[in-house]
């Protein structure tokens, strides 16, 4: 069913699902009212792809730290075209390609943003690989540069590395000249990560963590580490930070789904830091934080350091499978919805 001149179509929630299979069966493909007039520092976007991250899954479900006011249109980044311009607007035009990331949703046919919110795309990248770019590349950035102060040559452990944040901070991390160590639980997804930039990886379905870092690492183990899985996982990691003291273990998340409970004396007979990474509230109380780091990402990607590696995408009618792949733990890297072109999935 194609919009009307009035109206355009969004993947909405449009209720509370009790667990992620039935908020992605209740998601729907809604026609929505199109903004009449722009304000002064608006553009209207045609998007051409929004990427899937995991807080959409708990979105669904109302467990994610922001909760949007039902209905809302889910994913929180995208890449367009821009239609139409403001009269104030003083950096874009029509015919210009961009990205961007808003909590007001993006999987869509159009949205209108400030001016501000948008970001040239950078050549080279795809418009899949545009929506994909914001969150994983700033959520490492931050975790990685600002948090973990990690350093050229120092040894970096991702666990969930075959996941979207995961695979970006070992790609990201590469970048910034670390050895990087990569673990997740399928050698399918460890792959993938070697073709990022990954020095050396770990299937920890196969063998614990411990074990094995200490082999890579002749007993030296890691300066930072980057954990966005929790459960047992956190429990592993905990025991890879370096026996020479100074460690970063940077808490990024719990896509397993458990919160790990951390006997605080192992940071004092290890003596590291417990970091907790949390970027979107950060770079709201320090804009210019954000700014420094976006033209920075901007820089790396035009440099040919960073592409996001896109595992699958699905054209907008098909929204309910790019879904199902996150929640079956079947993505690699980024899974896109696409607007506008035809689409279709790479698996």
């Amino acid at each position: 069913m194609a919009a009307s001149a009035g109206s355009y179509r969004a993947v909405v929630c449009e209720k509370i699902s009790a667990s992620a299979a039935e908020g992605i069966e209740a998601a729907v493909l809604k026609e929505l009212p199109r903004k009449a007039a722009l304000s002064d520092d608006e553009v209207r976007i045609d998007v051409r792809a929004a990427s899937i991250n995991f807080p959409e899954l708990l979105m669904m479900q109302n467990k994610y730290q922001f909760k949007p006011r039902l209905p809302f249109v889910l994913c929180t980044e995208g890449s367009g075209v821009v239609r139409e311009v403001a009269k104030g607007v003083k950096h874009y035009k029509v015919g210009d390609s961009v990205l961007f990331s808003s909590m007001m949703g993006c999987a869509a046919e159009e949205v209108v943003l400030p001016e501000s919110m948008c970001i040239a795309l950078p050549a080279g990248l795809s418009f899949s690989q545009g929506a994909g770019f914001h969150m994983g590349y700033t959520t490492g950035y931050h975790a990685l540069v600002h948090r973990g102060k990690l350093k050229p040559g120092e040894w970096l452990l991702v666990t969930g590395a075959g996941g979207g944040m995961g695979l970006m901070a070992v790609e990201l991390g590469k970048a910034l000249g670390a050895r990087v160590i990569a673990a997740a639980s399928s050698d399918e997804k460890l792959e993938v990560c070697k073709k990022v930039g990954a020095d050396f990886v770990v299937n920890y379905s196969k063998e614990k963590l411990k074990d094995a870092v200490g082999k890579i690492t002749n007993g030296a183990y890691c300066d930072v580490i980057y954990e966005p899985v929790g459960g047992d996982i956190f429990d592993q990691s905990v025991r890879c930070v370096a026996t020479a003291g100074y460690a970063r273990l940077l808490v990024v998340g719990f896509a397993g789904g458990t919160i790990p409970n951390l006997p605080i004396n192992m940071a004092l007979i290890k003596g590291f830091d417990l970091v907790g990474v949390r970027m979107g509230a950060q770079i709201g109380l320090q804009p210019e934080l954000g700014r420094e780091m976006m033209a920075d990402l901007i820089n790396m990607a035009a440099e040919g350091k960073l592409k996001p590696y896109v595992c699958a995408e699905y054209p907008m009618e098909r929204y309910k499978d790019a879904f199902k792949l996150m929640e079956a733990k079947q993505v690699i890297g980024k899974c896109c919805i696409t607007f506008g072109a035809a689409g279709s999935s790479k698996l």
